[in-house]
């Protein structure tokens, strides 16, 4: 009798220090480090091996099923996670929810840790955190032929807020004690529906960083000082503080590439602020996906309905932060 394992992973959303965590801009920049949120925005799925041998079967919310083999793991990251954990295949990939795809909120590392650990767990083999973010890190760079992050896997496998640690001897990260509820109020994650390619803006940046680009790298700079000031101001409830760090880091980042802030984001940060934002900028490589909009509690409202207003087809996410990194439970 075929087994059914189901995964959920929460999505993140980045609040200063995006890009530093892609090897090796954090390395260039000492004392770098990455903050973000876990979201209530999640990945499920249901893994079973009712499958044929040496097939894997795939099905996107909505779509129809799609059957893989062994050499589609060069191309496509379920067969690579898949194959990588159960060799002889025999797997179905039945995903339940999804993040959009472009969101910018780290959707497609979040599916690769859910679908790692539920791998794991019907192969029988034990991962820790590290090795399932290496994991999925490293399959998702041979996929891309480009450097990654791993904030995105990070806020996937373990939840909360955080501060990730970029240094020469290893990642370190740190669980930030924050209220939640404080965060929360302040805190609104809106999708534009804008198509982003955020692997090309990361590879002009990193390529202009390591080519010694004056601009890029002081902005780097910059934004590792912002990443800084916001965990401090985040331990410290410091709403004004945060304010600051968040307009100091979206300031930094429209220097690393003209694609970041496109005209219709611009609009959105104008509309935003109109309606009481306190500041404003975009989710992971920026360029459309989502933002992120940091307010009083009393502006919440007003905030979203000027963000759907501006943008019909924009998608409002759940407020929150969530708690917890990904889960496995069998279900029969």
């Amino acid at each position: 009798m075929s087994k059914t394992i189901r995964a959920t992973a929460p999505c993140r959303a980045d609040l200063a220090g995006g890009t530093l965590d892609i090897w090796p801009l954090g390395i260039l920049h000492p004392g770098a480090i990455t903050v973000n949120v876990a979201l209530p925005v999640k990945v499920v799925l249901d893994l079973s091996d009712g499958a044929q041998k040496g097939v894997v079967e795939h099905r996107p919310p909505g779509c129809q099923w799609r059957t893989l083999g062994f050499r589609d793991a060069a191309t496509d990251l379920t067969a690579a996670i898949c194959f990588h954990l159960a060799p002889h295949g025999g797997l179905r990939v039945d995903v339940v929810e999804q993040a959009p795809m472009g969101s910018g909120l780290g959707g497609s590392s979040t599916y690769g840790i859910a679908l790692a650990r539920a791998s794991a767990e019907i192969a029988g083999q034990v991962l820790t955190d590290d090795q399932v973010v290496r994991l999925v890190q490293n399959l998702e760079a041979r996929l891309l032929g480009t450097p990654t992050g791993c904030q995105d896997h990070w806020a996937a496998v373990r939840g909360g807020v955080q501060a990730l640690h970029l240094g020469p001897g290893g990642n370190r990260l740190e669980r930030l004690d924050v209220d939640q509820s404080w965060l929360k109020s302040r805190i609104t994650v809106f999708f534009t529906g804008i198509t982003h390619h955020s692997g090309m803006v990361n590879w002009q940046v990193i390529r202009r960083r390591l080519e010694g680009d004056p601009t890029t790298t002081q902005a780097l700079h910059s934004i590792t000082e912002a990443a800084g000031l916001c965990r401090q101001a985040l331990l410290s409830a410091k709403t004004d503080a945060v304010t600051g760090a968040l307009h100091h880091e979206w300031t930094a980042r429209r220097r690393l590439a003209p694609e970041i802030c496109p005209p219709e984001l611009t609009h959105l940060e104008s509309e935003a602020l109109n309606a009481g934002a306190l500041a404003f900028k975009a989710c992971g490589a920026g360029g459309g996906g989502s933002i992120l909009i940091w307010h009083e509690p009393d502006a919440a409202d007003s905030v979203a309905k000027a963000l759907l207003n501006a943008t019909p087809e924009g998608i409002l996410f759940p407020r929150g932060v969530a708690s917890n990194g990904c889960t496995v439970k069998m279900l029969h």
